[in-house]
């Protein structure tokens, strides 16, 4: 788990890169981007893999060694510059986790009222020399696409959302989260950069990232940290849109009075603020959800944020 020799990293301020995605190279490409902010990376100047009940603990460790070891020369001072790694830990014990420094990360923010972008290297022992920026060989679209079913076919998923709704009308459980998976299959290796692109393009309002083959785009973001303030944006009730804005209009003000919806955002909303007020001197809870609009649904939608202790 340790690393060659200790990371020397450097920042620097640059131009305007344009569209971030456009710039990843097929090689280990890394990203974390919303409406045209955010970082990207690629190539690998140190990776840690972790598994099991300790993946967490193990990785913290790692990254800590990394981090006391490391050289940095941070000229940009924002956010997002310096030494980073970009993370995706697995659900199950069994499951691999990741943590990766990337050689090359080039990130871009509005930071105090001004558009901000940088370029970070990082190399063991020595800074490696300064790449040159512009867009990459566009990834080609994967041919012969096809789906299939995965753990559960369509009649088996129909089956397990009707016990759950059973189950929560009996009372034994509160609230269940259900996921399908699908099988994706094509003539040829799926470039992660051809559905990353597609859905930073298509949901722009979502925080659209890859880690090491985990690809997807997310309105809800888990826990943020800044400047001794913890965020977290909590989704729960859900409507699909028409494409009628005046429809959708109507539904969104049905969805922010629907009480069946109501209740669910309220269980998960108070699930994340009881477990940020062990951490916190202060949790804010918004005393109503706003109506998160995608392209494709709308959300309730709550940001609770804390200041830590």
């Amino acid at each position: 788990m340790r690393v060659a020799g200790p990371l020397v990293v450097r920042s620097t301020e640059i131009d305007d890169p344009g569209p971030l995605t456009s710039l990843l190279p097929d090689d280990d490409p890394l990203a974390w981007v919303r409406r045209g902010e955010g970082l990207v990376g690629w190539g690998v100047a140190a990776r840690v893999h972790t598994t099991g009940p300790d993946r967490f603990a193990d990785a913290e460790r790692w990254w800590h060694d990394v981090a006391d070891h490391a050289v940095v020369r941070n000229d940009v001072d924002v956010p997002g510059s310096g030494l980073l790694a970009f993370g995706s830990f697995a659900f199950d014990d069994a499951g691999s986790s990741v943590l990766t420094v990337p050689r090359v990360l080039v990130g871009t923010r509005r930071h105090q009222g001004r558009r901000r972008s940088w370029l970070t290297v990082v190399g063991v022992d020595r800074i490696p020399a300064t790449p040159a920026l512009g867009p990459a060989d566009p990834a080609d679209p994967p041919r012969g696409l096809r789906f299939s079913d995965g753990a559960l076919s369509g009649a088996d998923w129909a089956s397990a959302v009707n016990q759950a709704v059973r189950r929560i009308g009996t009372g034994v459980l509160e609230k269940v989260v259900l996921a399908r998976d699908l099988v994706a299959q094509a003539d040829d290796r799926i470039d992660p950069r051809w559905p990353l692109g597609r859905l930073a393009d298509g949901y722009p309002g979502c925080w659209t990232y890859h880690v090491d083959g985990l690809v997807g785009a997310t309105p809800e973001l888990l826990v943020r940290r800044e400047r001794g303030l913890v965020t977290s944006r909590v989704l729960a009730g859900t409507i699909r849109r028409t494409g009628d804005d005046e429809h959708d209009l109507a539904l969104a003000a049905a969805l922010a009075r629907s009480s069946k919806d109501l209740e669910e955002h309220e269980y998960a909303v108070r699930s994340v603020a009881d477990r940020l007020a062990p951490h916190c001197s202060n949790v804010y809870v918004p005393e109503a959800p706003f109506v998160l609009h995608l392209p494709n649904v709308m959300h309730l939608a709550t940001d609770v944020t804390g200041v830590l202790a």
